[in-house]
């Protein structure tokens, strides 16, 4: 055997290496996170030498046999390599908010700034909140200018009445890409911020931005993080949107902040500000992919302007409401990325990148993820049903000397890296669902990568719920494959496996995955959004019906109070007003419903200037509807089970 070795040395060493060293550890501290990321290494080098000297190397056979021993190990290698990746990436992490700080307090002068909202269908219960929350920037030198690739009336008018620049143009060339550059040959501002029709600016978005560009010549793009202040299908078509933060925390908080510390931070389209000269150094906004914000920040490398990124919350946007809007968002994501492989200003093509920047924005994950989802899938299906073992010339104890402290090391190291966003079953899960559509446009991409129209995310009025029949099947069908498998072999006369020795390692798999593949299924069936406006906890003190109240929740459209009267203060029906504090008037408003300890109230013909007050206060940075982190595995299970027995959270 390789590596003679008692089985549980390495397992045990695992086990000791997490009770006795982690906790000496500090995430905030490189060398640490460093630590980690070596050592989960080495030992998945370990394990794949393994593979290749023992289990397929030696192996002889019929041609289909040779054939799935080495494509399982081919997928391996692969996935290791994406991990290492990943793992370099992760062993540096950086944060800017002091930089940031230092910044705003030494802002010698007002750079101008043109603001740049790029829509195309968008309703305008989704564009008034970035058009009116861009307004209230607190910043001394800005022009909002509304870049409308729809050519609507109604919405040039809108924005007269708002007092901010319209622009349109006679085609949609370049769609995203093509519009900004339009913009740019309209405005003349030093620096440029461009947010989609979905995003609200903070306040001080600028005030902490525009300082890097004062004190850095080198930076071409500050980037922030791209945060929601509603939920995406997965938290609401699970019933997970109270203890499950939205699947985009995961790359935004913990990811992008490492990628940062290598100087591979990368424009992510939107809440994000731009120096002009910069862009104007490189003929404008690349518009050879529809991922113009990744190719933006390469072509910036070439002339050694750098993105840097701030992570800091300084504006919220709107996720994708259903699992439609998600995977055409996903699609469009997949397929700019493949792009990128293919255009010359991409990783591989582009002159002036070092090595390790070719290496780190080669978008290989969009490839070789949705390959390694459906392996994890397929490999106990073919060998339960066909008797082609992965693994060949092994028995259990070498399972638990090699591929058990592989595993178990890379899952706590994940944990480690990213705590409170990353619980494996559930976000497996979540992978392999995203895999069943992401798949097919990865194959596609490869084979024709250009051709596909650029396809705007529906969000608000033109967003719509449904059913995933597809990918449902899809989940069903593999379901029966391994449910199957599992039944057959335990029935004797009919059991297709030759040895049983593997099988509890098997029927362990197969468990997990039908687990996994029923919490897919459950993500197909959008949930119906129960209200057209997000409400924001705020707990503020009003007065109302000369009764002393505190308003609960609020949103655009109407508020809860909570009072302690005991008994119903107001009749279903009344009008009345609602002083909210930091609003010049009481918002007019009708009781839709009223009990001894609440009042739910609607607001009716609110005033224009009062309705843009009110979207300022929720939307401009004082409130948070997001789940940051996963609130306890024992909530998660309770919410997958109500989920499953079509019990909707209170």
């Amino acid at each position: 055997m390789f590596f003679e070795l008692p089985p549980l040395f390495f397992l045990t060493l695992v086990a000791i290496f997490w009770l006795l060293v982690e906790p000496l550890l500090n995430r905030q501290r490189n060398g640490h996170r460093a630590l980690i990321a070596v050592v989960s290494v080495a030992i998945g080098v370990r394990y794949l030498l393994w593979r290749y000297l023992e289990t397929v190397r030696p192996v002889s056979g019929p041609p289909l046999e040779l054939f799935w021993v080495w494509l399982v190990y081919l997928v391996e290698i692969l996935a290791f390599i994406e991990a290492c990746l990943f793992l370099m990436i992760m062993s540096r992490t950086n944060t800017r908010n002091k930089e940031a700080d230092n910044y705003e307090r030494q802002l010698f002068r007002h750079p101008s700034v043109d603001v740049f909202i790029p829509t195309y269908n968008e309703g305008l219960d989704v564009l008034e909140k970035t058009i009116v929350g861009a307004k209230h920037l607190d910043y001394p030198n800005f022009k909002v200018w509304v870049l409308d690739d729809g050519k609507r009336p109604w919405l040039k008018d809108y924005c007269a009445k708002q007092e901010v620049g319209y622009l349109t143009r006679p085609d949609n060339a370049h769609a995203k890409a093509g519009n900004l550059n339009n913009g740019l040959k309209h405005a003349d501002g030093e620096l440029f911020a461009i947010f989609d029709a979905d995003f609200i600016p903070a306040r001080n978005f600028l005030r902490r931005t525009v300082g890097f560009f004062l004190h850095h010549d080198d930076i071409g793009v500050v980037q922030t993080p791209q945060h929601f202040f509603n939920k995406d299908p997965i938290q609401s078509n699970l019933y997970l949107d109270k203890v499950w933060p939205d699947e985009q925390r995961l790359f935004f908080d913990v990811m992008a902040p490492c990628r940062d510390s290598w100087n591979a931070a990368f424009c992510c389209g939107s809440c994000s500000i731009i120096r002009r000269k910069a862009i104007d150094a490189v003929g404008g906004i690349p518009t050879s992919s529809i991922t113009e914000d990744l190719l933006t920040t390469l072509t910036l490398l070439t002339v050694n302007y750098r993105t840097v990124y701030l992570n800091e919350k300084l504006s919220q946007g709107m996720s994708a409401e259903s699992i439609t809007g998600y995977f055409i968002q996903r699609g469009r994501w997949c397929r700019g990325g493949i792009q990128c492989f293919f255009v010359k200003e991409g990783p591989l093509r582009a002159k002036g990148l070092t090595i390790l920047q070719r290496v780190l924005f080669t978008p290989y994950g969009w490839i070789v993820q949705p390959i390694t989802r459906l392996m994890v899938v397929v490999v106990p299906i073919v060998y339960l049903w066909f008797g082609l073992a992965p693994l060949h010339y092994t028995n259990a104890l070498d399972i638990v000397a090699y591929q058990l402290p592989m595993l178990a090391m890379l899952l706590l190291t994940m944990r480690w890296l990213a705590p409170q966003k990353y619980v494996p079953l559930v976000s497996t899960a979540i992978g392999v669902f995203s895999m069943f559509r992401l798949l097919p446009v990865a194959l596609s991409s490869l084979v024709k990568p250009f051709g596909v129209p650029f396809r705007v995310t529906p969000k608000g009025s033109g967003s719509a719920t449904g059913i995933d029949w597809y990918t449902f099947a899809a989940c069903i069908g593999f379901t029966a494959l391994t449910a199957g498998g599992i039944l057959a072999n335990i029935v004797p006369e009919y059991q297709r496996i030759k040895s049983l020795e593997f099988f509890p390692y098997a029927l362990l798999w197969s468990s997990l995955n039908v687990l996994m593949l029923l919490v897919c299924a459950l993500i197909c069936f959008d949930t119906p959004r129960k209200r057209k406006e997000e409400r924001f906890l705020v707990d503020e003190p009003a007065t109302c019906c000369g009764q002393e109240m505190v308003i609960h929740d609020l949103s655009v459209g109407g508020c809860k109070l909570t009072h302690t009267a005991g008994q119903r203060v107001v009749e279903r029906g009344t009008a009345v007003s609602i002083p909210v504090a930091g609003l010049s008037a009481p918002l007019p408003a009708v009781v839709k419903n009223s009990n001894d300890h609440e009042v739910i109230c609607q607001f009716v013909d609110t005033p224009p200037a009062l309705r843009d007050e009110l979207i300022a206060k929720l939307f401009t940075g004082d409130y948070d509807n997001e789940i940051h982190e996963v609130k306890s595995i024992a909530a998660l299970v309770m919410s997958l089970l109500r989920r499953a027995v079509g019990k909707e959270l209170n």
